[in-house]
């Protein structure tokens, strides 16, 4: 508490008063305005006080308070070109205080049309361009081209159990439809497990995990990664069911290039979400890529020409259609690894929106090599029947060598399966197993089998 014990009483009532905000200190600038320009006895005896502030003292009180009344200095994000620093606040981009988050001035909170899932963790994703840079597009891959400088941040977080301690990682599954916005981030109630920075450099994009502290002060690079063990809880009907138990896992930094490798010629890393095709709808309520427009990201080219291109829907949502849906969600979860040029690119099984060849996506496809991640189905995909498709086993299992994706989950997305399934299940057209086992007989490569396709696909997939 602040003493006063040489402060004469009318200056106290001004240094308190003026904590209680800018709006009060323009009231007391009002009432300087009616104070006499110079203090005299004659007027000091007509106020009835020997304490009375002339005009000119008063403005030199209000100048000193307001300045205390300040608001803390804006924050820029601090590139480092070669070092990675020790500490996520050494970036600048996110801090601590008073047990909320905050961001710095140049760093933009984005959304992504559907989110990568992550054992039902909720994400806050955040992008800082240098100084009067802006973003460009490869026209050929469909993708942004950040400038050297660029930040990213990916913020895993839960809600704690009520009443639980940090400590015990009790947690509630993130809700389905929407993530946190900075408003709501008070550490009161979650928990921040892992921070991934993603900065691009002169030689490139470089992955690095952060692991925040007991403390939930700052995060500590954890090159190594990490291994949580926690319990995840959902809440059906107002009552919390009972806890799951899960190790969470935080990617050591050649898993998280092993996933940012979109390209396996080249090996580089690159962004997997911020996108056009993920971007464009990602906001509810607003333009997304016109607001990087606006924002001076984004060049009226550069805009015109994302904007043109595919746009990925939320697979939330239900008023979309089922295909749509479904692709989107293959798209963001599997499609950077199951792509032509992806790290699965020798599965001939390509996930990714591009890709419009049923068989591609696994339709009557029988796997290359899948192990005893077939589940004893026979095809990729087999239309109508969920149960007898590959790629719906795989979404369903937790066994480390038949899962999918292999990083990034320890749980059954339950919401993503239904989906999935659904998709399946409504799919038109049949496998013809006999024609399929052919092609194997006769040396062919079940990769190469549009000329001859094994399946009737109906008409009917929008």
């Amino acid at each position: 508490m602040r003493q006063f014990k040489h402060t004469s009483y009318r200056w106290r009532s001004w240094i308190q008063l003026s904590e209680r905000g800018p709006h009060v200190l323009y009231r007391m600038m009002r009432s300087i305005a009616e104070l006499p320009n110079r203090t005299s006895k004659a007027a000091a005896r007509a106020y009835g006080s020997n304490q009375l502030m002339s005009r000119t003292s008063a403005l030199w009180v209000l100048l000193a308070l307001s300045a205390g009344c300040a608001e803390p200095p804006t924050l820029s994000s601090q590139y480092f070109a070669f070092d990675n620093p020790e500490k996520l606040s050494q970036w600048s981009v996110i801090q601590v205080r008073d047990q909320a988050l905050t961001l710095a001035g140049d760093a933009k909170v984005y959304q992504l049309a559907s989110p990568l899932f992550s054992d039902y963790a909720g994400k806050l994703r955040t992008l800082s361009l240098p100084k009067g840079a802006q973003v460009s597009l490869d026209a050929d891959t469909e993708r942004f081209v950040y400038p050297v400088g660029t930040i990213m941040t990916k913020t895993f977080y839960y809600r704690r159990v009520s009443g639980s301690e940090r400590s015990e990682f009790r947690l509630m599954k993130a809700n389905q439809g929407s993530e946190l916005g900075l408003n709501d981030f008070s550490l009161a109630e979650l928990t921040l497990l892992e921070t991934r920075v993603l900065v691009k450099r002169a030689d490139g994009w470089a992955a690095l995990p952060y692991v925040w502290d007991a403390d939930q002060r700052d995060a500590t690079l954890s090159p190594a990664g990490a291994l949580i063990r926690a319990s995840l809880q959902s809440e059906l009907e107002g009552r919390l069911e009972d806890g799951q138990a899960f190790a969470y896992l935080v990617p050591n930094q050649n898993q998280c290039a092993g996933c940012h490798v979109l390209d396996q010629a080249t090996k580089a890393i690159l962004p997997i979400g911020p996108h056009p095709r993920h971007l464009a709808t990602g906001l509810t309520d607003g333009d997304q890529l016109a607001e990087w427009g606006v924002a001076g990201a984004l060049s009226f080219g550069v805009l015109q020409q994302a904007t043109g291109l595919g746009a990925n829907v939320d697979w939330r949502d239900p008023h979309q259609p089922l295909n749509q849906r479904a692709r989107s969600y293959l798209d963001i979860n599997c499609g950077h690894c199951h792509s032509p040029t992806g790290p699965a690119d020798t599965s001939g099984m390509f996930l990714n929106a591009a890709t419009e060849d049923p068989i591609r996506w696994g339709v009557c496809k029988a796997p290359i090599a899948a192990g005893q991640g077939t589940g004893g189905a026979q095809f990729g995909i087999v239309p109508g029947y969920p149960d007898a498709s590959i790629l719906s086993y795989r979404l369903g299992s937790v066994d480390p060598g038949a899962m999918m994706p292999e990083l990034g989950r320890s749980l059954v997305h339950a919401e993503g399966l239904a989906l999935i399934r659904s998709w399946i299940a409504e799919m038109p057209g049949q496998c013809d197993e006999a024609q399929q086992a052919g092609a194997h007989l006769d040396g062919g490569d079940p990769r190469l089998l549009d000329e001859k396709p094994a399946f009737t696909l109906a008409s009917g997939l929008d």
